[in-house]
């Protein structure tokens, strides 16, 4: 009798060797799939790169903050700084810029009301620039080539600069209707936030803007 079953006994260890050989062989290539998919969508959003360390929200020099309030992205603050690099690879600093008026709007290529104020703001700073306004355009968490695509077809003449991991996004506390793009803020030649937009600029928000930013109005 006990015989008879022993061939039944030694046959279990191999139906088991046989289902972990077919499970492996279904786990491994999912799993490898799945960490492609997780590296190519880190990158995309801009992230895991040590060539930015060091970029983002930085301190704002007491002997700039002409409030001596914290800086804050709101009317009436100092705004917040920032040290971003540009698309061209050149770094920039906001602080550096005082002495001139700002305008930063924060945007992203897939944003339906950024690409429809796009123009606008392009027009906007070819009549402006030879009164000193310079406008920032901030990328939030998108990677070189969309953005260079996009600034190429839409034939953009103002800097471009990139928040890559949203550091600065969250220390300006943007608030626009598409996970917070657009939004732009009119910044005086102190330094000094005078008037900040959630949504579309339209041509009345950005003259009164220009307005507050400017010596003698716009």
């Amino acid at each position: 009798m006990r015989e008879e079953e022993t061939p039944e006994l030694e046959s279990r260890p191999q139906s088991r060797r046989e289902w972990s050989g077919a499970l492996r062989s279904i786990v491994l290539p999912v799993g490898l799939v799945v960490a492609i998919v997780g590296v190519l969508l880190y990158v995309q959003s801009g992230g895991g790169s040590s060539e930015d360390d060091g970029f983002g929200t930085v301190a704002l020099p007491e002997a700039k903050n002409v409030t001596a309030q914290t800086p804050n992205a709101r009317d009436g603050r100092a705004a917040p700084d920032f040290l971003l690099r540009q698309l061209d690879g050149e770094p920039l600093r906001l602080s550096d810029l005082q002495g001139q008026p700002l305008i930063v709007n924060f945007w992203a290529t897939w944003c339906p009301t950024c690409r429809a104020e796009t123009p606008d703001l392009i027009d906007l700073y070819e009549e402006y620039r030879d009164k000193g306004v310079l406008l920032l355009g901030v990328n939030l968490r998108e990677n070189e080539a969309a953005v260079s695509t996009f600034v190429e077809d839409f034939g953009i003449n103002y800097p471009i600069l990139f928040d890559r991991d949203g550091d600065v996004a969250g220390t300006w506390r943007i608030g626009g209707p598409n996970r917070g793009v657009p939004s732009t803020y009119f910044i005086d030649r102190e330094g000094v936030v005078r008037k900040v937009v959630f949504g579309t600029v339209t041509r009345k928000l950005a003259d009164e803007g220009l307005a507050l930013i400017l010596p003698g109005g716009s």
